[in-house]
This record gives structure tokens, C-alpha cells and sequence, in this order.
């Protein structure tokens, strides 16, 4: 329905989970995360400029390559719907901390605690088909780290 121009209400949700909540009772087990949930009224963006705008944003949050990169051909173009969604209504949650138990399993055997999950990047490493030597863009050796070689 959105390649076909039409608007249409949406639901986005987002979580990242930061650790696994372990209770002294799986009854009392959970997660501490981060979530936002958006709802608005999508429309695609048509315009070649904005769309183009709008990809090199997106991309470049993650890391500024859009210009050390090949730029997009029309038929990536035109195989990319991308959308803008206003801020109709947005609400975020949270929870962190330690497991909420029980006030008599507090002197029990059972541990409790929180197993923190970590995602980092690894060493950039090039591509079987890499053809020549090209330079790694330095936005892609700084996510990897100060051990990746922007040389290749």
C-alpha cells in the first residue's frame, strides 16, 4: 500500500535489551531494556532530493560513508521505499536494575544478579571478493577499534 502512495498509519517499535534479570525464582526473572514505541501516519518520500537526504542520514548515523561509498543507482532508487513518520504519539520505557524478589527468598541459597549483554563492533575485515586494494574508509576502522588498519 505505500508504493502505491498511499498513507498509512504504522506502528514502530524499537527495544535493545542491556542484560538478563536472573530472580532467586524464574517467576521473578526479566530483562533490563530500553523501548520506544512511535505511531503516526507514514508517507513515502518521493522526492529524489529528500529521499537521497534522508538515506545519508539513516546511513551516516551509523557511520559516515554515504560519501566514500559507490552513490546509489536508480534502480536502488527506485527499489528503496523511504518513509517519514511524524511524532503523533511516542512513548518510551525502561527498566534497569536488579531483580525484584521476594522479602523471604533474600536469606535463601539462590543467586541473584543481573548478565549485562554487550554488543560492540569487531575488527572490520574485507570481503572475500574484495577486488585490488582499496582503502578501508577510516568511519569503518574507527567502529572496529584502534587494531583495525584503515589500509586493509
Amino acid at each position: 500500500m505505500m508504493r502505491a502512495g498511499r498513507s498509512l498509519d504504522v506502528c514502530a517499535t524499537v527495544t535493545i535489551v542491556d542484560g538478563l534479570v536472573v530472580a532467586r525464582t524464574p517467576f521473578h526473572n526479566s530483562m533490563n531494556y530500553r523501548s520506544v514505541v512511535v505511531r503516526g501516519t507514514a508517507e513515502a518520500i518521493t522526492e529524489p532530493e529528500a529521499k537521497l537526504a534522508a538515506l545519508k542520514t539513516i546511513n551516516d548515523h551509523i557511520a559516515p560513508i554515504w560519501d566514500t561509498a559507490r552513490p546509489p543507482s536508480e534502480i536502488d532508487l527506485k527499489q528503496t521505499l523511504v518513509l517519514t513518520i511524524p511524532l503523533t504519539e511516542a512513548s518510551a520505557k525502561v527498566r534497569t536494575g536488579d531483580p525484584i524478589d521476594e522479602e523471604q527468598d533474600l536469606d535463601g541459597p539462590h543467586w541473584a544478579g543481573v548478565v549485562p549483554l554487550e554488543s560492540r563492533w569487531g575488527t572490520p575485515s574485507p570481503a572475500a571478493d574484495l577486488r585490488g586494494a582499496p582503502a578501508m574508509p577510516t568511519a569503518v576502522a574507527e567502529l572496529g577499534g584502534r587494531n583495525a588498519n584503515p589500509s586493509g
